[in-house]
């Protein structure tokens, strides 16, 4: 139980440090915002015909693409915000401060968790932000106030397991310019790739196919039926599933790198 306490607090002072320089900073969070703005105003606008396919309303629930495609301004915004979990170690290795942490007497994987949480508190304002700009914009969210917490519990989870691509390649490359250029590379095709951009019925058949093992799929469907329809009990529950394996993987292998990186 001591042990615990122990790395809650150090968790909890790695949790503030970042929380403190985020808060010199807040124009950081401001510049995290424009390209999910600039999707939301211009690309929404581009394609809102979309909403008039005669099969698009059964197939989501809506005839508004805005409403549909909020989900997918949530998703690349989360995913976006991961990769400042990679860089912002990146940083902290070039600027000594790891040096400082390998000889300190805590444990090491509260370093990554300290960040971590302090990451996800930001997405869910960057996702609350969006949510405000989309119900300004006409986005109604069917499933309320709860739903909405709902919304913000998946996206913070998901920020959190998605954060471990970031934390490996930074670990593995000690580069912040191959972890931007890591994550944009997945961020993108895998976001186009999933029923976020589009339904799925309207996607091309092998582009179906990938879908369907796509993560992002399913984060998208959860937000999607919280937006639009409700409570999709099922897709949550998928949601979570998904959420949970990624980060058994990508968190794992980040800490068995992280302790050899600092031990």
């Amino acid at each position: 139980m001591k042990l615990k306490m122990e790395m809650l607090s150090e968790i909890y002072a790695i949790f503030k440090r970042w929380n403190t320089k985020l808060t010199r900073q807040p124009i950081l969070i401001f510049f995290s915002l424009i390209q999910p703005l600039v999707w939301f105003l211009l690309f929404t606008q581009a394609f809102s015909a979309i909403g008039g396919i005669p099969t698009f309303k059964l197939l989501t629930g809506t005839n508004s693409y805005i409403t549909f495609f909020t989900a997918a301004v949530i998703i690349q915004t989360i995913a976006s915000s991961a990769l400042g979990a990679g860089i912002g170690l990146v940083n902290d290795l070039d600027s000594g401060f790891m040096d400082k942490m390998r000889v300190a007497p805590i444990n090491k994987t509260s370093i990554l968790f300290g960040k971590l949480f302090s990451d996800a508190i930001t997405t869910v304002l960057q996702v609350i932000i969006i949510l405000l700009i989309g119900l300004a914009l006409g986005v109604h969210i069917a499933s309320g106030v709860l739903g909405t917490l709902i919304l913000l519990v998946i996206s913070a989870a998901f920020g959190f397991a998605w954060s471990g691509i970031s934390l490996f390649v930074a670990l593995t490359t000690k580069s912040s310019q191959t972890t931007l250029s890591v994550g944009l590379l997945t961020t993108f095709p895998l976001l186009f790739l999933s029923a976020a951009v589009m339904p799925l019925g309207l996607l091309p058949s092998w582009v179906q196919q990938v879908a369907k093992v796509n993560p992002f799929t399913y984060i998208a469907q959860a937000f999607q039926s919280l937006i639009i329809n409700g409570f999709v009990w099922q897709k949550i529950e998928y949601a979570f599933i998904s959420i949970i394996i990624i980060g058994i993987i990508t968190l794992g292998a980040s800490i068995l790198v992280f302790r050899k990186k600092i031990s």
